[in-house]
């Protein structure tokens, strides 16, 4: 059953508030996938957005978040799975405008089939913002050799006295990994998936309640061949 599916998502973490936001995309592998975030970040407040990017023929989402004032924290943590012909496009921009902001991406994946990801990262140091730190890591597990895997991490910075990392990489599963599980009589489709969700597992942990972490864990495993 084809379907379609698009959505919009607005935050504003106010002064000194404490928000995590849980984004489940489960949907069917027929259906077309558009999601919009946009966030504002005042002072002194953390975001943290939780983004499991699962289901859908395509999915393109795009996560937009203001970190306004001083000491604004904001956080993406992202896993995504690709099987069949799956195009999965994530476009995530983070703006710093006040002092002492902190900004973490943390976007974790695995291609199978003829599935295609592309992924935008940037990390944006307005004027304004000085003593500012921004990290940026994105890590792609290719599973078939026709899958594509294509990344553009970014940092962009218009003030001095700021920090900003940012890494990206993408390749088979560690063999050697591979091959110390299946010694212990592990096959080799369950010693990729549990490396795969040792992999993820440092997201999905961050997740407050225990029954969507099991729901998510349990979609994981379905999913991977």
């Amino acid at each position: 059953m084809q379907g379609f599916h698009n959505g919009i998502c607005n935050v504003i973490a106010q002064k000194g508030s404490n928000i995590q936001v849980v984004y489940l995309n489960l949907l069917n592998k027929n259906t077309k996938n558009f999601y919009v975030m946009n966030n504002k970040v005042e002072e002194d407040a953390s975001l943290e957005y939780i983004i499991t990017e699962l289901g859908g023929k395509i999915s393109i989402t795009n996560n937009y978040i203001n970190s306004a004032e001083k000491g604004a924290n904001a956080k993406i943590n992202a896993i995504y799975i690709g099987e069949n012909e799956k195009l999965i496009d994530l476009n995530y921009i983070v703006e710093a405008y006040g002092e002492k902001s902190n900004i973490d991406i943390n976007v974790c994946g695995a291609l199978q089939d003829k599935s295609q990801k592309n992924f935008k990262g940037t990390i944006d140091f307005k004027k304004g913002c000085k003593k500012s730190k921004g990290n940026e890591n994105e890590y792609c597990m290719l599973l078939s050799k026709h899958a594509k895997s294509k990344a553009l991490p970014m940092i962009l910075c218009n003030e001095e006295e700021v920090q900003g990392n940012h890494s990206n990489s993408a390749g088979k599963i560690d063999s050697q990994k591979l091959y110390y599980l299946m010694t212990r009589g592990i096959s080799e489709q369950e010693a990729k998936k549990l490396i795969v969700k040792t992999h993820f597992s440092k997201i999905t942990k961050r997740i407050h309640c225990r029954r969507v972490q099991k729901e998510i864990i349990q979609e994981i495993d379905g999913r991977l061949k």
